[in-house]
């Protein structure tokens, strides 16, 4: 940094020289020299969109800059209207505001550029998820699944939708699936807490076979995602446990999980 400091001392309209000091005040963590040093250089050359998108991006690390952020990415759009990462990062910040239907416009326009984008399908499932569209969010999550069939979020959402779609046996198998791939992760999802009560039906659904044929592991196991899911974690161990004794072959990384919550929840109780 102080090499980079003498040659702009010399020559304040170098360029290369604070890109180069934003560059190493973001290696040291220094976000506030690094936003300074490359707002400088923006200015220098208005018209470059990576610096805006650089910006941009340093931006939405502070919650009181996201106006700004999207000033700056609106700026690299109107250079770079094809620029779909910036068309996702817009998104993003709508989602975190959970303006839906500016997040949905942004993640579409995206879309409209590159139809394959897993992330854009992702987060537009799952917004339209939370706007109530159902069908919409099952149509893009279907595709996002298809694209990456271990994306988490979309496996999780596309559970949930067809959950709230009475689609009860499709919603039991993703979420068996979003626990396959990590189970932390897709209980921590946001957007869960809200669905407390749709959980309790598809527990109240899932319950009948159960009592119909307690001996089938396979129902045991079903009880046990879901009360996870409804985060009733001594009832998922209790029903994991027994599952486990039908000689269910449970994933030992769920059943990790499923006990720490449960010990953890029992501590704050």
């Amino acid at each position: 940094m102080v090499e980079v400091d003498r040659v702009l001392e010399t020559d304040p309209r170098n360029l290369q020289a604070w890109r180069l000091r934003g560059e190493i005040a973001l290696a040291q963590g220094d976000l506030d020299e690094a936003l300074d040093s490359w707002t400088i250089a923006s200015q220098l050359v208005p018209d470059d969109p990576e610096l805006l998108v650089r910006i941009g991006d340093l931006l939405t690390r502070k919650s009181d800059r996201l106006d700004d952020a999207l000033t700056a990415y609106g700026k690299a759009l109107t250079i770079d209207p094809a620029n779909t990462r910036v068309m996702i990062s817009v998104g993003s910040i709508h989602e975190r505001r959970q303006q839906w239907a500016e997040a949905a416009a942004s993640y579409e326009a995206a879309l409209a550029v590159d139809p394959n984008l897993l992330r854009a399908r992702s987060s537009l499932g799952a917004v339209k998820f939370k706007m109530g569209d159902y069908p919409g969010a099952s149509a893009a999550l279907t595709k996002a699944i298809e694209l990456s069939p271990n994306d988490l979020r979309s496996r999780v959402f596309f559970g949930l939708s067809q959950n709230h779609l009475g689609h009860y046996d499709v919603a039991i198998r993703e979420l068996k699936e979003a626990v396959l791939i990590d189970p932390h992760a897709a209980n921590q999802l946001i957007g869960l807490r809200g669905q407390h009560e749709q959980f309790m039906h598809l527990i109240e659904v899932f319950t009948a076979p159960y009592e119909a044929n307690p001996r089938e592991a396979g129902r045991s196991y079903d009880l046990a995602v879901i009360h996870f899911f409804a985060r009733n974690y001594e009832e998922s161990w209790k029903f994991l446990m027994k599952a486990e004794q039908l000689r269910y072959p449970v994933p030992m990384t769920f059943k990790e999980v499923v006990y720490s919550k449960r010990r953890l929840q029992s501590t704050k109780s």
